[in-house]
């Protein structure tokens, strides 16, 4: 017994040095593996910031791409705009986000401080910098645009609205120059870079530790930024260091086996799980980018289980598995069975494609679900995708609507009209130019112009061309009315042919002709006979009483003609000014949006001399009147000359006001006094060619106000002044020039100032320019100057 508690005691003597050594052996594996273990959280950590800043960074880079292609977008509607003169308001209510569209100049001049003052100043900078966006001090994104032969403009926005909402921890920035908090000073200098700020103080409160990443706008000196926090420890992190100092207290080498095993499994799994969490997290931003969700349908148990934005985009509240009947009761009634039926059909196909409409009223949403199944998956379970495609149908219906509309406005035109392409071959007819022309089994979209003209030719009585225009006829059918057909080429090289029926007016001209020649015989009856001088007098007068009568009322025909025309002219200048526009949505085909531009320059074309026309037959026919009134001669031409102002500069050609402010008031018609200020310096620029002067001046003069508008134009040949102020007449010695126009100008000019008992006077020298001036009487009718001639000399 002894001897064995002495040998027990020996060998614990031998154990405690070893345990000791052993004790220290451990304790230092423990260190070193503490000390490796700690490396490699860190590590892991640094990954995890890094794989987070690169994501922040991608976020950025797809934020920034989207600001610039709305900003590209803002900057060519502006642009669009200016080209086709539409009204700022109207490109404003197009641009969704945006304020106020003004001219550079106009904002320049507000006051300091303002925030149009600021946002000029931002403007200038940008343009110095040969940028096209910038931000000003009141924080507004200014975009800039700059369009040849238009003035500068400037549109404004609040930079929030540019940005995403701000979210729980995540917020979206736009800035100017900008520098990293913290970080490698190189990266400062970089296009696009991402930081991550350590917790401060700030306030007296200890900041959250964030990562921002900024992208800069492309051709401009703005970056878009989005920062969000970033906590020093995540859950995943805390656990796992719980778990390294579990593993630590374990036996060595249970430790070191075990170690090796997780850090190998785990080294795998998180390879494994980030490389998925960052596909799906690209596949996230992709999907929610683009309004589309994923789902998965058991045919078996008749479930679908949706992602969140599949959930919203259909209705649900939640997102998860769901019914299908709970699925059809969201969809319209109008689309249900057309859904229940694709459903049906997907057991057999083992695919689906439905679109439907929401049951949601007010902002109704247009969703497309795919799905179909896979090789590697459950047969009873087809998985696919949900999008939201209410954009695209919305654009569908207004696109349609407008066609809709543009072809009522010109089927609803009484006259015939055809559309041609380039290569002269028929695009678009109304049923006027069918059924007039006898054409109804011939017409078909693509027949060529020198088809139709024969198959027109059996129709047709007789063909009179007009003298003064080579592109315009008469036409005489067997039915004996008469049209007038005009043809003009379009910008594309395309044609448009239009005709009115002018029936009425060449019956009238006849019987003008008619009476014309009776009146030569009975006058040359009476001079061949004195004896009967009485007889032939009652009958000269009687004649002539006719030829009155038919001149009365060839110029009734003509105004109540003009009403005619214009009514359906507006509804096609109207319609195709919203397709240039593109007010519902893009046209699609460029073409369309070219053929409706040539329509709308012809419709004015037109327009603009049926007006004239309608004025010169009220006149003529006694019907046009001028309200007397007291007013400022200044405010009637001011108001031209800033409505013209916009279409003299994008010539090129200076338009200058000179106004005393001691000018007495006249009485005088508002509106009369503006038209024949707005053909004057319409005919000036006509003749003037760029970089010369237009000067509108106002002086008192004896008893008279005198109007002048003064041109650096070509001139009037002294022999051709005598004949201005006629209808329909103008200057012929233009031998190497073609302006447009019907001579109707200076006539309704001289006439409106004949009404007020003024008069018209005109001087020129060929080379150097015209002075066209209007003298008023201050007093009215009551005893100013009558109308007189025209002055064929100069003043």
């Amino acid at each position: 017994m002894v001897q064995k508690d002495a040998s027990r005691k020996a060998v614990t003597k031998k154990k405690g040095p070893l345990r000791g050594r052993l004790g220290l052996a451990i304790g230092a594996l423990l260190v070193l593996e503490g000390a490796a273990l700690g490396i490699k959280a860190w590590e892991e950590r640094q990954t995890s910031d890094l794989r987070g800043l690169e994501s922040l960074q991608r976020e950025a880079h797809g934020l920034s791409q989207r600001i610039t292609s709305e900003a590209e977008s803002v900057v060519s509607t502006v642009s669009m705009g200016q080209r086709s003169g539409a009204a700022r308001e109207l490109v404003v209510s197009a641009l969704d986000d945006i304020d106020v569209v003004l001219s550079l100049r106009d904002a320049a001049a507000s006051p300091e401080g303002s925030r149009l003052k600021s946002g000029a100043d931002a403007a200038i900078s940008a343009i110095a910098a040969g940028e096209k966006i910038g931000l000003s001090g009141n924080g507004d994104v200014i975009f800039v645009v700059e369009e040849t032969g238009f003035p500068t403009a400037i549109a404004y926005a609040h930079a929030d609205a540019w940005l995403p909402a701000a979210t729980t921890g995540r917020r979206h920035t736009l800035v100017g120059d900008y520098r990293l908090g913290v970080g490698d000073p190189s990266l400062e200098a970089q296009a696009s870079s991402a930081s991550l700020d350590e917790p401060r103080i700030q306030n007296g409160e200890r900041m959250v530790r964030s990562a921002t990443a900024c992208a800069p706008l492309s051709g401009t000196g703005l970056h878009a930024c989005v920062t969000r926090p970033s906590p020093l420890f995540t859950p995943d992190e805390i656990l796992r260091l719980i778990t390294y100092g579990l593993l630590l207290a374990a036996p060595l080498l249970a430790i070191l086996g075990l170690i090796n095993m997780i850090s190998e499994s785990r080294r795998e799994r998180d390879d494994a799980s980030s490389e998925a969490q960052s596909a799906q997290a690209r596949l996230d931003l992709v999907m929610s980018g683009a309004r589309a969700g994923s789902w998965m349908w058991n045919t078996e148990t008749n479930t679908a289980d949706l992602s969140p934005m599949a959930a919203e985009l259909l209705g649900f509240s939640a997102q998860g598995a769901q019914p299908m009947e709970t699925l059809l009761s969201l969809v319209a009634e109008k689309d249900r069975d057309a859904v229940r039926d694709g459903l049906e059909d997907a057991n057999a196909k083992q695919y689906i494609q439905v679109s439907f409409s929401t049951l949601d009223d007010e902002d109704q949403t247009y969703v497309e679900m795919r799905a179909s199944a896979h090789e590697d998956s459950d047969p009873n379970t087809l998985r696919g995708i949900v999008m939201d495609v209410t954009g695209h149908r919305k654009s569908d219906i207004r696109l349609r609507a407008a066609e809709r509309r543009l072809r009522n406005a010109i089927e609803g035109f009484a006259g015939p009209f055809a559309l041609w392409d380039e290569r002269r071959r028929l695009l678009y007819w109304n049923r006027s130019f069918s059924t007039m022309f006898g054409l109804e089994d011939i017409l078909r979209p693509g027949i060529s112009h020198d088809t139709v003209e024969l198959a027109k030719a059996s129709s047709i009585r007789r063909v009179q061309k007009d003298d003064d225009d080579h592109n315009t006829q008469y036409v005489e059918l067997h039915s004996e009315r008469w049209l007038k057909v005009v043809e003009r080429s379009t910008s594309d090289n395309g044609m448009i042919t239009l005709a009115i029926d002018v029936t009425e007016n060449r019956r009238n001209e006849n019987q003008l002709k008619d009476q014309r020649r009776k009146l030569k015989t009975v006058v040359t009856k009476l001079e061949r006979s004195e004896g009967q001088a009485s007889e032939l007098a009652k009958k000269y007068e009687q004649e002539k009483k006719k030829a009155e009568h038919a001149a009365n009322t060839k110029s009734a025909f003509l105004a109540n003609m003009s009403h005619e025309l214009r009514t359906p002219l507006n509804a096609i200048n109207g319609f195709s000014e919203i397709l240039i526009e593109e007010l519902y949505g893009p046209l699609g085909d460029e073409r369309y949006k070219s053929y409706a531009a040539d329509i709308l320059a012809s419709g004015q074309h037109l327009l603009d001399l049926i007006n004239d026309i309608l004025d010169m037959a009220k006149i003529e026919a006694g019907k046009m009147t001028v309200t007397l009134a007291p007013l400022d001669p200044i405010e009637p031409v001011d108001a031209a000359v800033r409505m013209i102002r916009q279409k003299v500069e994008a010539k090129d050609i200076s338009l200058i006001l000179d106004a005393p402010t001691d000018l007495p008031e006249i009485e005088a018609d508002h509106r009369a006094i503006r038209q024949m200020v707005l053909n004057l310096i319409s005919n000036a620029a006509k003749f003037t060619d760029p970089g010369g002067r237009i000067t509108v001046a106002i002086r008192k003069q004896d008893e008279q106000i005198r109007i002048s508008v003064v041109d650096t134009g070509i001139g009037i040949p002294r022999d051709e002044i005598a004949r201005l102020g006629r209808p329909f007449e103008q200057i012929s010695d233009t031998k190497d020039r073609n302006f447009e126009g019907t001579g109707l100008g200076l006539a309704l000019t001289k006439s409106y100032a004949g009404m007020h008992g003024g008069r018209l006077g005109i001087a020129s020298e060929v080379g150097k320019g015209t002075r066209v001036s209007i003298y008023l009487p201050i007093d009215g009718l009551g005893t100013g100057t009558r109308s007189k001639d025209i002055m064929p000399a100069a003043e």
